[in-house]
This record gives C-alpha cells, sequence and structure tokens, in this order.
C-alpha cells in the first residue's frame, strides 16, 4: 500500500519558489517567456517550457502556486522526485503538442493550469487506496469542469487577465492518466511474473 512520505518535499516547494521569483522579477506574462506562436515558429523554442512557468496576473499566479504546492507535495511524498518531475514535464509536452498543432489560430498562452491538470490525475492516484470512491468522484468532477469550460469557452472559477484555454487543461488531464497507467503497468511486471513462473520454479535468491 502507498503511504506518504514524511519528508519536506522540497522539489514541489523549490518549484513554487520558482514560479513566485519570476514573477516578482519579470511581471505579468513576460513578453521573452510567454507561448508565441510567431517567436517559437523562429526558433525561441525555450517558450514552450517558460510559458508553464510564466503568469498573467497575480490572481493567475496565486491560484496556480496553490495547486503547485498541494498536488506537488501529494505526488512528490507518494512516487517520489523523478516522478514529479517526469508529469512535470509530460504534462508541459501535451499541452504544448495541443497548443502547436491542434489550436494554430492561438497566438499567445502562459500558465500552469495545463500542467496542474497533470498533477492532479497523477495525485488521485496516491489516494485511490485509501478512498477510491472519492477519488472516482473528484477524477469525474474535475473531467466534466474541462468539458463545460471548453463548450462555454471560459473558466468555470477564475478571471484572469489572459483568458483561459480549456483545452490545455484537457491535454494536461490525458498527460496525467497516462502518467497513471504508465505507473500501474510497471507495478503490474513484476507481479505478473510471478504469477506467470512455472510450478515448482522459485526465483534465485539474492
Amino acid at each position: 500500500m502507498l503511504t506518504a512520505d514524511s519528508r519536506m518535499p522540497w522539489m514541489a516547494l523549490l518549484l513554487s519558489g520558482l514560479v513566485a521569483a519570476l514573477f516578482a522579477v519579470t511581471g505579468p506574462a513576460p513578453a521573452e517567456w510567454v507561448y508565441d506562436r510567431d517567436a517559437i515558429a523562429a526558433g525561441e523554442a525555450w517558450r514552450l517550457l517558460s510559458s508553464h512557468l510564466s503568469h498573467s496576473d497575480l490572481e493567475h499566479l496565486l491560484w496556480n502556486l496553490l495547486g503547485l504546492v498541494t498536488l506537488g507535495t501529494i505526488v512528490e511524498q507518494h512516487f517520489g522526485v523523478k516522478l514529479l518531475l517526469g508529469a512535470l514535464l509530460l504534462g508541459s509536452l501535451l499541452v504544448d503538442l495541443v497548443l502547436w498543432w491542434a489550436m494554430p489560430w492561438l497566438s499567445y498562452y502562459c500558465g500552469l493550469s495545463g500542467v496542474l491538470n497533470t498533477l492532479l490525475v497523477t495525485a488521485l492516484a496516491a489516494l485511490w487506496r485509501q478512498s477510491p470512491q472519492i477519488t472516482l468522484l473528484v477524477g469525474a468532477g474535475s473531467l466534466l469542469k474541462i468539458l463545460w469550460e471548453m463548450s462555454a469557452g471560459q473558466a468555470l472559477l477564475t478571471h484572469t487577465t489572459w483568458a483561459s484555454v480549456p483545452a490545455a487543461h484537457l491535454a494536461g488531464w490525458i498527460a496525467g492518466l497516462a502518467v497513471v497507467l504508465g505507473m500501474w503497468a510497471v507495478q503490474a511486471t513484476p507481479e505478473r511474473r510471478r504469477t506467470t513462473l512455472p510450478a515448482g520454479h522459485r526465483p534465485a535468491g539474492k
């Protein structure tokens, strides 16, 4: 059974501090950091990562910091730093792919909200055995919220300077599902091998 590590979630806190410091230094939506389609096409590929660290206003920043600290702590304490970073990178990649290939009309984007949905689904996996019903309810509710936002064309809970992009939230949610399925597949492999050993065969001891 998965249990939380009681150690300080230093990576989640470090990343949150980095995002806050960046906003303090550069201000809202720094032109050199946000997702700018024309600039990326011209070779400024760093924006595919830096755009997720930039925010359009203080409300945008505070909501995302709350999510990063909370969800990042759960993921780090249950699954470790490597999986936290891997989930963040996969979420960033899938959000970028959706923005670039599926939304060619979108010129600008910034914020962590898409990637936070990756952490949300991953964090729910950590809570599954303790409360599967609540986990399913929250997971389904988060997906329904995203689908409503996509149909309405606006965020349900926040009103930031730059309009919300619900498709990025869905991309992040799907990336989180991929992380969870990948974890379950890796965990199931040793168990599958043990159950398929020929009768009378014992694995060699160490």
